[in-house]
This record gives structure tokens, sequence and C-alpha cells, in this order.
């Protein structure tokens, strides 16, 4: 049991931590330029694409950036964008980062036959039950 724990522990302490290292938006000291930086361990480049959702005044703002990493960089910048003149971020909301191991295989793509077997389906079954509907309406007149 303390070794479950223990490594629950462990996995989840290093899950964020990974994730951190490979992508992170931070705010600069006067809070008006996000500067996206990247690592990159992997053999080969990496495509990487970060939103960091920003909170201004009165609401949110995306910083975007979407650039290739060359291999075995660290805190590679990968963009840096000022708020603009006289504006602010407050802070960074959070981050979302779409950086695959480009050794990866490709993910399959769900195949859309299924989907539309799938809605034709139910279809059939709402009409169904909509007649029915009708009819214990027309018995009870």
């Amino acid at each position: 049991m303390r070794i479950w724990i223990g490594a629950a522990a462990v996995f989840f302490a290093a899950g964020p931590a990974f994730a951190a290292e490979i992508a992170t938006c931070t705010l600069s000291a006067d809070k008006k330029t996000v500067t996206v930086t990247a690592s990159n361990p992997y053999s080969q480049v990496m495509a990487c694409s970060v939103n960091c959702h920003m909170a201004i005044p009165n609401g949110i703002a995306t910083v975007v950036c979407v650039k290739p990493v060359p291999s075995g960089a660290k805190d590679f910048v990968m963009c840096s964008e000022a708020a603009g003149s006289g504006k602010v971020y407050t802070q960074v909301k959070e981050a979302s980062v779409n950086c695959p191991d480009p050794a990866a295989p490709p993910k399959a793509e769900k195949d859309d036959d299924d989907d539309d077997a799938s809605a034709a389906e139910m279809q059939q079954k709402m009409m169904k039950q909509g007649l029915e509907f009708l009819e214990r309406q027309k018995k009870q007149k």
C-alpha cells in the first residue's frame, strides 16, 4: 500500500513538472510582455503550438505561438508579444500546449461512417417515438 501511494505521489508530482518543461508562458516583471519558451527533449525538430490565456483588465487575451522547436533546445524563445501601448497583462491564467513527440506515430482518425450510422439510427428512433406519441394523443381525444 505504501509503495502505491509513493508511486502515485511521484507520478502526480512529475507529470506537471514534465509538461511545464516542454513549453511555458512567462509574464515580464512590468506585465507588458508575454514570452513563450519551449524545450525539446527529442532528437528531431518538434512542431509546437502554445496558447497563453492571459488575464487583462476586464477580460482575457490569448497569445498564440506556433513554431518548430529545434531538437535538444532548452528554453527556446518561440515568441514574445507586448500588450500594446498603455495596456498590461495581469497574470497568466492558463496555457494550452500541443507539442507532440515527432517520432510518435500519427493518431488514427476516427471513422466518420460510424457517426453517420449512429446519427441515422438515432433519428429513426426519435421519429418512431414521435409517431407513437401522436398516436397516443389521437386515442385520448
